[in-house]
């Protein structure tokens, strides 16, 4: 529980400091904005707060039913994962992230140990009606115990909708139902496939 706590509150900084960083930035290009139009030379472009290029940096925390080995062990956070990608507003985007979090899996015999649960995530995503959009994803999870390590694929679907806070900043919340594809499990000895829900809470800003 502690190597846990250590991973929520090291996520919780990453995002304060994107935060931070980005209501610095958008309080001095309003100032800048606002001088501009005062001196009346470019009113035009003291509207236009737009993004330069669509490269982003971001953040999420994912909710879900499980992890794919085990035991089935409810709804609650799954992962913490850092991210970046492109992403054209209302068009497309494209987004990659790690994901991490532990928890404590039981095996066949009540045991408990500690598990170190890893996620490379890819994601394609289309608007397909103004925030609104529909995403595809590929994942390759890996979890590390005492009892044994083990790796699979995970594909997915589902879609979401962004929420504009700054004109560089973003909100997104999306929901997705993910197929687990067959693997060994080491704590039910035998392998398992099938299903699982997640949910995606998460921030972007783009770099320049």
């Amino acid at each position: 529980m502690g190597n846990n706590m250590k991973k929520i509150l090291l996520g919780a900084v990453c995002a304060l400091m994107f935060c931070f960083g980005t209501v610095a930035a958008q309080t001095n290009s309003s100032g800048a904005s606002a001088a501009s139009a005062s001196s009346g030379a470019a009113s035009q472009a003291s509207q236009t707060t737009g993004i330069h290029t669509p490269l982003f940096l971001g953040s999420a925390l994912g909710f879900g039913t499980g992890t794919g080995v085990g035991s089935e062990r409810g709804v609650g956070l799954r992962q913490i994962e850092p991210m970046f990608g492109i992403w054209f507003p209302h068009v497309a985007f494209f987004r990659a992230g790690y994901g991490f979090f532990d928890f404590d899996g039981e095996g066949e015999d009540g045991s408990e140990t500690e598990i170190e649960h890893y996620n490379l995530d890819v994601e394609l995503g289309v608007h397909v009606f103004g925030d609104l959009y529909v995403v595809g994803n590929f994942s390759r999870a890996k979890e590390l115990s005492d009892v044994g390590d083990v790796s699979w694929n995970e594909w997915g679907a589902g879609f979401g909708t962004i929420f504009s806070i700054f004109s560089k900043t973003m909100l997104f919340a999306d929901v997705g139902y993910r197929w687990v594809l067959d693997h060994y499990d080491p704590f039910l000895n035998k392998n398992v496939s099938g299903s699982r829900l997640q949910m995606n809470l998460g921030f972007i800003t783009y770099i320049y």
